[in-house]
């Protein structure tokens, strides 16, 4: 009599080895298609024959962790055995004829290399999906493989075995080679039990092989399964919150064992409620890092880990057309040229002490080439010169038969990008220097209209002081006209011109400013514009632009003489 299986703490047993007597008794079992998967004396189940399967007809059951004992049992026949755990499947009792025609499905998107959001719909549903090369009797075993899915049991090597889909593969959908599975390390040594833990929350499977975690692979993401011609639907008509378990018998020469089928049904495994967040500009060779983001019911901690896919090609590509390899885990990963063209993600999971797993997962920026090399670094600044006034020069009021020199003047600021620049004061007038209006013209020239020269200053923003200044002209000089008076030194009018008035309302004159250096430097051009009135004041006005400052001083002068001139 063999000893009845005890389940771990939660856990229920579903089969424990006895042929009747409870709901974990063999008579539980029901058993569709060819071969089968038999008691054994020793109390285990034993697949043999062609393809079908026992499964548990008590219940259907949605968000659960579910523990298998296995071995591949062919014993001494030479090759190794393939077999499977059926999951989240419909009752394969239910006539085809009397489920959905059709299926629909609402992908809200997720970050990383999936789909963009969609509203799919299609037919028939997966229930109808029966090919032909399949004895009717045979039909219900194959209700797992259109509706649920098949967790793989292969452990064998990648070259010399019929199929390269190895242990812990979500069948079709996220399969792993030997090396990914861990078959290379079970396949050397066949014959000892492994335990096969597989959690299912929502649509997310998370594979355990000895304790270990080999697969992770979302369901809920629309996939399409590899084309075979059997016309296996595509996840988004596999939506099923609920479903039966099942054993696999594969094939003839297939002799996998199975013993201690437990569930421990999930009450509240972990939720994400704000997603996770990766930080990083995305060059190769510098870092990347992913926070976990925020959640609920995660006490155990998180395990992050990066991958590389391809990006979706169409809105349900196949596991082979994403190429999803795992390139690191932990908080950070740096990229290598490897990444480039491809989409780099993050999945943060979380398990909780009840035994559920679930993930959230976040892209990374788009990886791009970067190159760091030592060099130097420099530029050429065009040549400048520019000058800016900061307002009008104001001459004082005349005042007749008084001999002085009036003079105003202005801050000018200058840009220059020549280390000594010299500016000239030049009139492009047919009368140079001269006050003008209409036809008259003042006999003498402006003083003043010569050169200045600023200093060779470094390149920052400087000011020059206004200043101005008036100063009286000894009364023995007087200007052409004028006479001097010996008893009270003053200048005496001659005569009065009968052009006076208004002589000076409309008086300009244009000039402009150049600069000469042995350094690059440009030239601008600026104007001034003495005016009067009949009252006899006259200003001098600068306009120009500049940026950075130098400092410098213009003005412009104007003698009693040319006053006088003005009012006779």
């Amino acid at each position: 009599m063999p000893a009845i299986a005890v389940a771990e703490p939660g856990y229920t047993t579903i089969f424990d080895g006895t042929p009747t007597g409870s709901d974990a008794s063999f008579d539980k079992w029901a058993y569709a298609g060819g071969g089968g998967v038999d008691l054994q004396a020793d109390g285990t189940l034993r697949s043999s024959g062609g393809f079908g399967m026992r499964w548990y007809t008590v219940k259907p059951f949605g968000d659960m962790s579910l523990k298998v004992d296995y071995r591949d049992a062919r014993g001494s026949a030479p090759g190794y055995s393939n077999g499977g755990v059926l999951v989240r499947f419909p009752d394969p009792r239910v006539p085809a004829t009397q489920t959905p025609a059709t299926w629909s499905y609402d992908w809200k998107g997720a970050s990383g290399p999936f789909p963009p959001a969609k509203q799919y719909a299609g037919e028939p549903g997966c229930q109808r999906v029966q090919p032909s090369l399949l004895p009717e009797s045979w039909l219900p075993a194959w209700v797992p493989v259109v509706c649920g899915q098949e967790i793989q049991i292969n452990d064998s090597p990648d070259v010399g075995a019929p199929d390269p889909r190895k242990t812990g593969s979500v069948y079709g959908f996220a399969d792993l080679d030997a090396t990914r599975s861990g078959a290379v390390e079970r396949y050397a040594t066949l014959g000892p039990w492994h335990t096969m833990e597989i959690r299912v929350v929502g649509q997310q499977y998370t594979v355990l092989v000895d304790g270990k975690t080999i697969n992770q692979w979302d369901g809920a993401v629309p996939m399409r399964f590899p084309d075979r011609g059997l016309g296996d639907p595509p996840t988004m008509a596999r939506q099923f919150a609920a479903g039966y378990i099942g054993l696999q018998a594969h094939a003839d020469g297939d002799v996998i064992a199975y013993r201690d089928v437990r569930v421990k049904e999930l009450a509240a495994a972990p939720k994400n409620t704000a997603a996770p967040v990766v930080t990083g500009d995305g060059f190769t060779g510098r870092a990347l890092s992913c926070a976990p983001g925020t959640w609920t019911g995660a006490d155990q901690g998180y395990v992050i880990e990066w991958l590389r896919s391809n990006a979706p090609v169409n809105d349900a590509p196949t596991d082979a057309e994403l190429g999803t390899v795992k390139v690191a885990s932990g908080a950070s990963y740096t990229p290598t040229s490897a990444d480039l063209g491809q989409v780099v993600w993050c999945r943060v999971s979380a398990t909780n002490a009840e035994g559920g797993t679930t993930w959230a997962t976040r892209a990374a920026p788009a990886i791009t080439f970067a190159s760091d090399t030592t060099g130097t670094v420099g530029g050429t600044v065009g040549a400048t010169l520019a000058l800016t006034l900061d307002g009008p020069a104001t001459f004082g009021a005349f005042t007749p038969g008084v001999a002085r020199e009036y003079t105003a003047s202005t801050n000018a600021t200058v840009v220059s990008t020549a280390g000594d620049a010299t500016l000239s004061v030049a009139d492009n007038g047919p009368n140079s220097g001269y006050l003008v209006n209409g036809a008259f013209t003042l006999p003498q020239p402006l003083q003043g209209l010569g050169v200045v020269k600023t200093g060779a200053h470094p390149p920052r923003t400087r000011r020059c002081p206004s200043r101005s200044s008036r100063r009286s002209v000894p009364t023995t000089r007087c200007a052409p006209g004028l006479t001097p008076r010996p008893s009270r030194s003053r200048c005496r009018r001659q005569r009065r011109s009968p052009h006076s008035a208004g002589l000076l309302n409309n008086v300009s004159r244009s000039a402009r400013v150049s600069s000469s250096s042995t350094e690059p430097s440009s030239r601008y051009s600026c104007s001034w514009s003495p005016s009067a009135t009949a009252t006899a004041t006259a200003a001098s006005r600068w306009a120009g632009t500049a940026s950075i400052m130098r400092p410098a001083a213009c003005s412009c002068a104007m003698n009693a003489s040319m006053a006088e001139r003005v009012l006779r």
